[in-house]
């Protein structure tokens, strides 16, 4: 990341044009889903500073400042919307984010238990068509997003 690109924005600059999605499989335990739904928010970012430094201040991270003065940051100012869906659902939405060229992160059930190097040696022999997907992350702009999770709900 090149040392003059600022992450954070000014609230004017907010790009309301795009949005983070991260979608997990219907009925994921709760706290699976929360460690994946952080490790893909973590790896977007990760991901965006390593290969697409430009989209980071399109995600418009903002510094929110306490009365004090104190600021609390870096937090988006973006939609982040958390949805479910089936399995199937959760391959095509990465499947198509890759092909319109969006950012996107997959979490699956290789990447848990154990020590990482036991979660890279299980991915290593698992082909993708027989990956089984906790969740999926995206960002990009919210008119090329929507019609890739129409089909999913909002986690609840």
């Amino acid at each position: 990341m090149s040392e003059s690109l600022s992450i954070t924005v000014e609230p004017e600059n907010v790009d309301t044009d795009c949005k983070f999605v991260v979608a997990v499989r219907a009925k994921l335990d709760h706290g699976v889903a929360m460690n994946a739904t952080a490790h893909l928010c973590l790896g977007l970012v990760a991901k965006a500073a390593q290969e697409r430094p430009e989209l980071l201040p399109r995600m418009s991270f903002l510094r929110f400042p306490d009365a004090g003065g104190e600021e609390h940051w870096p937090v988006s100012g973006l939609s982040l919307v958390v949805l479910e869906g089936r399995p199937a659902w959760l391959r095509r939405l990465r499947s198509g984010a890759a092909e319109a060229g969006l950012l996107c992160t997959d979490f699956t059930s290789a990447m848990t238990g154990g020590t990482y190097a036991d979660q890279l040696e299980g991915m290593e022999r698992t082909a993708e068509a027989d990956l089984d997907y906790y969740a999926v992350a995206a960002f990009g702009p919210r008119d090329v997003l929507d019609p890739l999770t129409k089909k999913f709900s909002l986690l609840r």
